[in-house]
């Protein structure tokens, strides 16, 4: 029966206490809830209403799949014994698991519960104080740390089977003495000891031979400090079976730390890397040999990373590509030509593919040079299968690609050589004949060749010449040349080549390898010879009949060839005349002059052009004309003259005695001029006096071509004097542009039309013949005044350019064509056509004015243009006077 509870004011203590507690009936199998406070309910997530009233084990059902905890039977034990023995009951660190509301589910949870009896007045049990206590967290907590003390266990144990187990050496020394507390079996192989004689010994005791070498010094530190020590490749002296080795080890020594941190000894961790040390010093020596057999060819390395893009190179290789430093990736591509990035491109995306990079490319130096090089490589691919690096090498091969370039060069030129070239194997077969030397002999093609012994391109008479005289001069002189016979394998035909033939020493042992061989055809040469012989002889004949002297000479002026024209003259053996013996026929008064004027046109490479006397071989005094035009050889290169004589005897006659005529004349006219013309002057004063003008005017013109007249009869006997040598020079110090100045004027006067200008530049003195020099200025400024009929004026300029004083009188007239400017300065050359007779005269003026100006020293010219008038100029030295 449910004892009813008395509401005495307890509800309030009992609902908001922070212990949670449930009132249960003791109405057994129910157990029947009467009440519950806040905690509980908080503690099982549950309502008042859901279980006021409720069987306990109605509301906490067991856990189905918690078949272990047995907590409804545990839970009905402590309620029974509580009731029966009326003290409280305590249930430690059980299970109950609490069902999650409108769900199937539970949540596990732990509790530590004691049931207490409340009696009643009669001492019999009321009800029971269910009061338990949520453990769940620290019932974790138990199991977390009851579970980290067995796997700690059983990690000590893994440690120490590590420890027995491990491949590399491991002891823990003690004390200041370093007593071996514990030894694996590694290192006491290492130390070839075992542990039983080991443990607890000082560990120098068992290793003697290390004793003093540093290591105490080292333990000392470690046990001293704390600060580990380590050891890389070290050297050690052990007795190992009776024999004293020095083996290399690795180690690191740790402080051993009780669990107070005190530091009580040295925890020793070694292995042996003897046969790894030797290794390594094996492979450091192959890569020294390997970077000193990489400096040595200049090969540079690089590694390329494709992931990244980042490259590292050596120095070598930065050289290669133009750079005396290390560089980034994007500054070696830059240095590529960029007409190869395409090829350089191509041959990485093929690398991708095949897992071998090889190119070559060129590269651009700062200084503008280009340079080959090949870049080789091997890809590298990640776990992945993916291409992850390149590394390879770099090599300039600039010498080489400019060594096949002419290589190249040499074998396209052998190819198309005209001559025959090839190379003999010792074994007496060609291993090369150009095509030339196919055509030459016969051949087929290149495998024809090597399958002909050389015995087959001769008949056997022949080639006992190679055996006997051609190979053996080869081989014991190195070389032989000259002519011999060889045979057309096709149509047997025999005929002469001039044969070059060199041995061919190997570079390195500088034995002989090979013979090779120039042939070349002489059947061309020979017809040509016999063509040119032909030629010769014809050309004999044909200048041995010619009426005039022929002759060449070679650069010095040395006679080379003369024909028979010149021997028939002279009456003298043809050698006599060779070299410069022919000037022993020409008369000796014109003998110095000869050779003075051929070395003065030797040295400008000019037309040469003399007169001279020739004795002839019946004892007359003949006048020749000897020219000479210079000649050049393939090269532009001065080779001497070829040229002519002509006998102009008839031709001097007629010459002498035009002068003869023109000279006499010319004084026999002089004579009544002058009286005319004095006569005619006194006519005129006549008429003046008796107021005739008209009549005075009429003999005044008649005066002016008096002087003109004597004008002509003037130039023709300064030409008669120019022509004997007979004219006479008066040279003396004069200013010449007073002495210009006051020739304008006067002429000015007479220059109706035309105004004289004048341009003159600071000269001062000269020296030569002023009424000479005054001759040939009135020359040039009326022959400027009469062609130039329409112009208004005439310019004269004078100037000093490099102590030449140069006058110049330039016209606006009619001008002169470009044919005839070379013309002008010769004796009797007049305008011709139909201006012939509009400036008359007898071209003799130029001529004169020429002869002058050559006579002292000096040059004429004239620049002309046809419609725009012309310039005549002459130069003389400034001063001739020698001391």
């Amino acid at each position: 029966m449910v004892t009813q509870l008395l509401e005495i004011g307890y509800k309030d203590i009992f609902y908001n206490s922070e212990a949670t507690m449930l009132i249960v009936g003791v109405d057994k199998p129910a157990y029947t809830i009467i009440d519950v406070n806040n905690a509980y309910l908080k503690a099982t997530n549950s309502t008042r209403d859901a279980l006021v009233g409720a069987s306990v084990f109605a509301v906490f059902p067991a856990n189905p799949n918690d078949e272990e905890s047995k907590n409804i039977e545990r839970t009905i034990f402590s309620f029974d014994e509580a009731i029966n023995t009326k003290k409280p009951h305590t249930l430690t660190n059980y299970r109950y698991d609490i069902p999650v509301i409108g769900t199937d589910k539970f949540e596990e949870r732990w509790w530590t519960t004691t049931n207490t009896p409340v009696l009643d007045a009669n001492g019999a049990v009321s009800y029971l104080i269910h009061s338990p206590i949520n453990v769940t967290e620290l019932h974790n907590i138990t199991e977390r740390e009851q579970k980290s003390e067995a796997a700690l266990r059983l990690q000590r144990q893994q440690l120490f089977n590590t420890f027995m187990q491990a491949p590399v050496g491991i002891a823990i020394l003690k004390g200041n003495n370093y007593v071996v507390d514990l030894i694996n079996p590694s290192l006491c192989q290492l130390y070839a000891q075992t542990p039983e004689a080991m443990m607890g010994r000082p560990v120098f005791d068992c290793i003697p031979f290390v004793k003093g070498k540093g290591f105490e010094k080292l333990l000392d530190s470690v046990l001293a400090t704390g600060v580990p020590v380590k050891g890389d490749g070290v050297s050690a002296l052990l007795e190992r079976n009776g024999i004293l080795e020095t083996v290399y080890i690795n180690y690191v020594y740790e402080p051993y730390r009780e669990p107070d941190g005190e530091i009580s000894g040295v925890i020793v961790i070694a292995i042996e890397v003897t046969e790894m040390f030797k290794a390594r010093k094996l492979l450091e020596e192959a890569e020294e040999r390997a970077r000193l057999a990489v400096d040595a060819v200049g090969l540079g390395t690089y590694d390329l990373d494709l992931i990244s893009g980042e490259i590292i190179t050596s120095t070598i290789a930065a050289n290669i590509l133009g750079f005396d430093r290390l560089m980034s990736r994007d500054e070696y591509l830059a240095a590529f030509h960029p007409d190869d990035l395409a090829l350089r491109n191509k041959a990485h995306e093929e690398a991708l593919k095949t897992g071998r990079l090889i190119y070559e490319t060129r590269v651009i130096w700062s200084d503008k040079s280009i340079h080959w090089i090949r870049l080789e490589g091997k890809v590298l691919y990640g776990d992945d299968g993916v291409a992850a690096r390149i590394i390879g090498t770099l090599l300039d091969i600039t010498e080489q690609r400019k060594a096949m370039e002419e290589q190249r060069k040499l074998i396209t030129l052998v190819d198309n050589s005209v001559d025959l070239m090839s190379i003999l194997s010792l074994d007496g077969v060609n291993s090369y004949i150009n095509k030339a030397g196919i055509d030459l002999l016969g051949f087929d093609n290149a495998a024809h060749v090597a399958r002909v012994p050389i015995a087959e391109l001769h008949d056997p008479a022949h080639f006992g010449q190679v055996e006997r005289e051609v190979l053996p001069a080869v081989m014991d002189k190195g070389w032989w040349e000259g002519t011999m016979l060889v045979r057309h394998l096709k149509s047997g035909e025999i005929f002469p080549v001039y044969n070059n033939c060199i041995r061919i020493d190997d570079p390195v042992l500088g034995a002989p390898i090979a013979v090779g061989a120039v042939m070349r055809d002489l059947r061309p040469e020979i017809a040509a010879k016999q063509a040119l012989a032909d030629s010769e002889q014809l050309l004999r004949n044909i200048t041995s009949a010619a009426p005039a002297t022929l002759w060449m000479s070679d650069q010095a002026g040395l006679v080379t060839y003369i024909n028979q024209t010149w021997i028939d003259w002279t009456g003298r053996e043809y050698a006599t005349h060779l070299g410069s013996g022919w000037l022993s026929s020409i008369h000796h008064a014109d003998r110095q002059k000869i050779v003075e004027r051929l070395n003065g046109d030797i040295a400008v490479h000019g037309l040469f052009e003399a007169e001279f006397r020739l004795k002839h071989a019946d004892g007359t005094t003949h006048w020749c004309m000897l020219t000479g035009q210079p000649q050049y050889d393939a090269r532009n290169n001065f080779a001497g003259y070829i040229g002519s004589c002509v006998d102009i005897t008839d031709q001097k006659l007629l010459q002498q005695q035009k002068d003869d005529f023109i000279g006499i004349a010319s004084h026999e006219l002089k004579t009544p001029v002058t009286s005319i013309k004095a006569y005619t002057q006194v006519v005129e004063k006549m008429l003046l006096r008796k107021g005739d003008i008209k009549e005075a005017k009429m003999i005044g013109k008649m005066d002016a071509q008096i002087n003109r007249l004597t004008s002509l009869i003037g130039d023709l006997l300064d030409v008669t004097k120019i022509n004997s040598g007979k004219l006479q020079f008066n040279d003396s110090e004069f200013d010449f542009v007073p002495m210009v100045h006051d020739l304008i004027e006067d002429l000015q006067r007479t220059a109706e039309r035309h105004k004289l200008v004048e341009h003159h530049s600071e000269i001062g003195i000269v020296y030569g013949d002023k009424e000479r020099i005054g001759q040939v200025i009135s020359n040039l400024i009326t022959n400027a005044i009469k062609y130039s009929p329409h112009a208004d004026e005439i310019i004269i300029s004078t100037s000093l350019i490099d102590d030449e004083v140069q006058l110049c009188v330039q016209d606006f007239g009619i001008g002169i064509s470009e044919d005839k400017l070379d013309k002008v300065f010769e004796q009797f050359y007049r305008v011709s056509g139909d201006m012939q007779h509009t400036f008359p005269g007898l071209g003799l003026g130029l001529y004169i004015s020429s002869e002058i100006i050559k006579r002292e020293g000096g040059r004429i010219w004239v620049n002309s243009e046809v419609g725009k008038g012309s310039t005549f100029c002459f130069a003389i030295p400034l001063q001739r006077r020698t001391m």
